[in-house]
């Protein structure tokens, strides 16, 4: 499962991947589907992955043109380019005052691992050290909670009385701040930067968790079966009166056949009621 999250904390747009995987594989014996779990995870894995999904990602961003670093925002730009150019930046207009750094170069790095299965590339990070024992239903649970967070909780959100409204961080910065204010126009610029395009699904599937695999439901958890009610039970439970709904009596339209010279687009059957309004 692949959760698409367009933003980061301070709401800049930051486009990352939260991806849930099965420490493991499925294949089918006879009838039965058999899981085989996969060794430990080891650090150089992580750094072939990251390597790997960097090739990908660097050829389509060439390919399309979008590794060309443009500081200056043309004023014919399509407003939603200037507000995710403004929102990766960090600069105004239209982001509003904060940090001035700019939007730095794409320039290569060598692999490098600075914890155990974590692993960064050309500005890329990949983290795989969080993992969910598979007879831990609450570890599960918190896992998928975080990777369906969104970039900010709203209690993190507090107006202020001078008109700003201010940020606060779950963790400092590494210059010590631990919170932004921003005008309610600035914040806005940064919710539109947010939302994902038209028809493009944040929450992906895939293996045999896609919806077109045929293991899916083999594999899910089944419903619970309904309990059997016994006779007893029948018996004791209120009797619901049938045609209770024909207790408000509607007035009933009569169908007469009649002709009209000032309505002739009229069918022959009409209801009584729009006879008596022509007069018949």
């Amino acid at each position: 499962m692949t959760v698409v999250q367009r933003t980061s904390g301070d709401m800049r747009l930051n486009p990352h991947l939260h991806v849930v995987f099965l420490d493991g594989a499925y294949h089918e014996d006879g009838t039965e589907l058999v899981w085989n779990e996969l060794c430990h995870l080891r650090t150089g894995e992580v750094g072939q992955v990251l390597e790997h999904a960097v090739g990908r990602m660097l050829r389509y961003l060439r390919r399309h043109g979008h590794l060309e670093i443009e500081h200056d925002v043309e004023e014919e730009d399509e407003p939603e380019a200037a507000l995710c150019a403004s929102a990766v930046s960090g600069r105004e207009p239209p982001a509003g005052p904060q940090w001035l750094r700019g939007l730095s170069s794409y320039c290569p790095s060598a692999l490098a691992y600075d914890k155990p299965l974590c692993a960064a590339l050309d500005g890329f990070t990949l983290h795989a050290a969080t993992r969910a024992g598979a007879h831990h239903a609450e570890a599960r649970e918190a896992l998928l909670h975080y990777v369906l967070r969104p970039p900010i909780a709203n209690e993190r959100v507090e107006p202020q009385q001078d008109g700003l409204v201010r940020l606060s961080r779950r963790r400092a910065f590494a210059d010590g701040t631990v919170a932004v204010d921003r005008d309610p126009l600035s914040l806005l610029c940064r919710l539109a930067a947010s939302v994902p395009p038209p028809r493009f699904h944040t929450v992906k599937y895939a293996g045999v968790l896609a919806s077109a695999s045929p293991w899916r439901k083999r594999i899910g958890p089944r419903p619970a079966k309904p309990e059997e009610s016994t006779k007893a039970d029948d018996d004791a439970a209120p009797k619901r009166k049938r045609g209770g709904y024909r207790a408000v009596d509607k007035p009933r339209r009569a169908l007469a056949p009649h002709s009209c010279d000032r309505c002739p687009r009229v069918p022959n059957l009409q209801g009584a009621d729009e006879a008596r309004r022509h007069g018949h």
